[in-house]
């Protein structure tokens, strides 16, 4: 693998081992939990040279947990006072989120900040946090959830931050399709009305669309400023209920070796085992170096 540029275009970080469990949910396809700690080695054994952080936060259900905490003796002002206290708390909590994330790329050259943002935004504060976290703290794109968010993509209130990323050249890498997220806001085909509406926007949906491989072949067809990750897709083998080698080899060729990046998702899965897995595809050696980091490189802009 030494001979390789070895970039992980999708992964996840926590502040402590705690947090990260906590986020993976039970999952146990690996043990790790998420922290720098874990990740700086795992990086540096797998000769992975840069690793993007798409943190994001569950404000959905967060705020949810928050609101059914609220006395019910409360009075209909009382209660609106307190609705507007919790989402100025969630969105404190998404800012200070982003700052960390930024800041551990600060001490980390290898580690590129994704920052998380949230329908919950107004659209000043929405291009505040991108303004303020790109021009200020490092910030290379920005991530988004539909299915944890629960928002379409084509949710009109997201469209300072897709009209802010065109126009700063900021890519955004959005999750899409089954994997652990509700079907009818991360299908591929409800990212359509995004693409159209900013053709120079570059827009990466993760997991390959997970679950709509048509849809994902569809898109790819008719927008060129649709990109791709691999993440969980290269780590699920025909054994544990994903594509076989023959398959998931055909997948990306149908697609476009030049548009799809190899992503992990640590902590649920571990990079190595993606890295054999793309090794042993039948790919040439010059395919094999453009899924691997080369692709990350043009496509996230890091150079």
């Amino acid at each position: 693998m030494a001979d390789y540029l070895i970039i992980d275009a999708h992964l996840h970080t926590y502040q402590t081992r705690e947090i990260g469990l906590q986020a993976k949910q039970g999952s146990n396809a690996t043990d790790y939990a998420g922290t720098p700690d874990e990740l700086l080695p795992i990086m540096e054994k797998n000769n992975i040279s840069r690793a993007v952080m798409v943190n994001m936060l569950p404000l959905a259900d967060m705020r949810d947990a928050a609101i059914a905490s609220l006395p019910t003796s409360l009075s209909e002002a009382e209660r609106q006072q307190a609705l507007k206290e919790i989402d100025a708390r969630m969105l404190s909590r998404l800012e200070r989120r982003n700052a960390w994330t930024c800041s551990l790329s600060r001490e980390n050259p290898g580690l590129v900040t994704f920052i998380t943002l949230d329908p919950l935004m107004d659209e000043q504060t929405m291009v505040n946090e991108i303004l303020d976290k790109v021009n200020n703290q490092g910030a290379r794109g920005i991530k988004l959830h539909p299915g944890s968010q629960r928002h379409f993509p084509n949710d009109r209130r997201l469209w300072p931050a897709y009209r802010t990323a065109q126009e700063l050249g900021l890519p955004i890498i959005s999750h899409a399709g089954t994997f652990l997220a509700p079907l009818q806001y991360a299908q591929p085909r409800n990212f359509e009305e995004v693409l159209r509406s900013f053709p120079n926007l570059t827009l990466v949906m993760a997991h390959l669309g997970m679950g709509f491989f048509d849809e994902s072949v569809s898109l790819a067809r008719a927008y060129p400023n649709l990109q791709f990750d691999c993440c969980a897709i290269v780590s699920h083998t025909e054994a544990e209920g994903g594509l076989s080698d023959a398959a998931f080899t055909a997948l990306i060729r149908e697609i476009g070796v030049e548009r799809v990046m190899f992503g992990s998702d640590f902590p649920w899965f571990d990079p190595a085992d993606g890295i054999k897995r793309l090794l042993r595809l039948d790919f040439s050696e010059l395919e094999k170096r453009l899924l691997l980091g080369e692709n990350a490189i043009r496509i996230l802009k890091l150079s």
